[in-house]
């Protein structure tokens, strides 16, 4: 499954990108990436900011040639996907958005 997150907003407004194929990753830690994404509300309409220097969090996977995409704000990223978040950091490529 590939996965791309995309990070806006916090105090100066930076965005950063980053990208990773769980297929990368040790078996326990893709099973365990995949198991945090798969209870995301995948295709809801993005919600509205909670508040100012808020990070906000864009959320692609691709698997088996489907896309899907969500937004989450700061507050609504569950515990489960926090090390996920640490892997994208850890393992995968951080940089601006391509778009």
């Amino acid at each position: 499954m590939r996965v791309e997150v995309t990070r806006r907003g916090g105090i100066a407004g930076v965005a950063l990108h980053a990208g990773l194929d769980t297929d990368q990753l040790e078996a326990g830690e893709a099973s365990h990436a995949e198991a945090a994404l798969r209870d995301l509300p995948w295709g809801r309409p993005a919600a509205e900011p909670t508040g100012a220097d808020r990070f906000r969090y864009e959320m692609v996977t691709v698997e088996a040639g489907r896309e899907r995409r969500v937004e989450l704000g700061e507050a609504e990223i569950p515990d489960a996907l926090r090390p996920l978040l640490d892997l994208l950091h850890d393992h995968g490529h951080v940089g601006p958005p391509s778009g």
